[in-house]
C-alpha cells in the first residue's frame, strides 16, 4: 500500500473542521430537544448538502465508482453499513455528552482518539511516523496516565470514541472508502432510523429559535464532518491523529464554558497536551523550510 503523503491544505482543513465541531458542541447544550432530535437535524441537513453536491458530474462520477467499488466483494455492502453505524453512533454522543454534563469525558475521548489512530495507522496501515511524531505521542500517553490517575474511573463515553471511532477511520482507508461521497452514502443509512428518531420524540410543532439552532447544527456538524474526512484523505493517518489533538482542546474550552470543572491534576494533563502540541507545530515549521529540497513523506509538506 502507498505512503499517503501529506499537505498544508490539509493541515487547515483539519483546523477547521476542529473549529466546527467546537461550535456545534456548546450550539447542542443551548438546545431543549433530546439528543435523538438534534441527531437526526444534523442527519438530514448533512444529507441534503450530499444531495446538492450530486448536482455536480464530478460528484455523479464519484458516486458511480464508490458503487462498483462495493460490488467488488460481496462483503463489502456489510462493511458499509458497520462503517455508517460506528460513525451515526459517534454522531449521537457528540450530540448527548455536552447536554448531559459529559463534556470533559467527551474531550478526554477525543484526546485518546489521536493516539489510538497514531497506532492504528503504524501498525495496520503501515504508515510512516517520524521522531517527532513519536515524541508527540509519547508526551500525549504520559497526558492520558495522569488525567486517569486523577480520575476515579474511566467513563464509558471516553472509551466509546477512542475505540469505534479509531476503527473507523483505519478501516475506511485500508479498503478505500474515505472519498468524499462515502460519509453521505454512510448518512442515507442512517436516515431511517433518522425519521424514526424524529417521529417518536418530537411531541409537536418547535418553535422558531429551536428550529434555527437545529439547522445551524445541522448546517456546521455538516461542514465540520465533510472537512474532517476530507482532511483524513488528504494526511496521512499519523499527522491526520496528532491533528485532531486539536479538538479535544476546544472541546474542553466548551466543556468550561458549560460549568464543567476539572481536578487540579488534570489541568497538568492538558498542559503536558499543550506541549505536545507545540512540538507538533515546530515540526511542521520544519517541514515546510525543508520543502523545496527534502520534502518528507508523513510530515506537513
Amino acid at each position: 500500500m502507498p505512503t499517503q503523503r501529506s499537505s498544508p491544505r490539509g493541515v487547515l482543513v483539519s483546523l477547521l473542521a476542529s473549529g466546527l465541531f467546537a461550535s456545534i458542541f456548546y450550539l447542542t447544550a443551548q438546545l431543549s430537544s433530546s439528543a435523538e432530535v438534534v441527531w437526526a437535524w444534523r442527519v438530514f441537513v448533512t444529507l441534503g448538502l450530499y444531495l446538492l453536491a450530486l448536482c455536480i458530474p464530478a460528484s455523479r462520477d464519484e458516486l458511480r465508482v464508490l458503487f462498483r467499488r462495493l460490488r467488488t466483494r460481496w462483503w463489502m455492502p456489510l462493511l458499509a453499513l458497520l462503517l455508517a453505524s460506528i460513525v451515526g453512533f459517534e454522531l449521537w454522543l457528540f450530540m448527548w455528552a455536552p447536554m448531559h454534563g459529559h463534556g470533559l469525558d467527551a474531550s478526554l475521548g477525543y484526546l485518546l482518539l489521536p493516539i489510538t489512530l497514531v497506532l492504528g495507522g503504524r501498525f495496520l496501515l503501515h504508515a510512516h511516523v517520524s521522531r517527532m511524531q513519536w515524541a508527540v505521542v509519547a508526551l500525549a500517553v504520559v497526558a492520558v496516565v495522569v488525567k486517569i490517575a486523577a480520575t476515579p474511573q474511566l467513563s464509558w463515553v471516553t472509551i466509546a470514541i477512542c475505540v469505534p471511532y479509531a476503527v473507523y477511520f483505519v478501516v475506511r482507508q485500508r479498503f478505500g472508502l474515505d472519498g468524499p461521497l462515502v460519509f453521505g452514502m454512510e448518512l442515507a443509512l442512517m436516515s431511517p432510523l433518522a425519521v424514526v428518531a424524529l417521529v417518536t420524540a418530537v411531541p409537536g410543532p418547535l418553535p422558531v429559535p429551536e428550529l434555527m439552532g437545529l439547522a445551524a447544527v445541522g448546517l456546521l456538524g455538516g461542514f465540520g464532518m465533510i472537512l474532517y474526512l476530507a482532511a483524513s484523505s488528504m494526511l496521512s493517518m499519523p499527522v491526520f491523529g496528532l491533528l485532531s489533538y486539536v479538538e479535544p482542546v476546544l472541546l474542553v474550552g466548551v466543556a468550561f464554558v458549560l460549568g464543567e470543572r476539572m481536578q487540579g491534576a488534570d489541568a497538568v494533563a492538558y498542559g503536558i497536551l499543550a506541549a505536545a502540541l507545540a512540538l507538533l507545530a515546530v515540526e511542521g515549521f520544519r517541514a515546510a523550510r525543508r520543502r523545496p529540497t527534502t520534502p518528507e513523506v508523513g510530515a506537513a509538506d
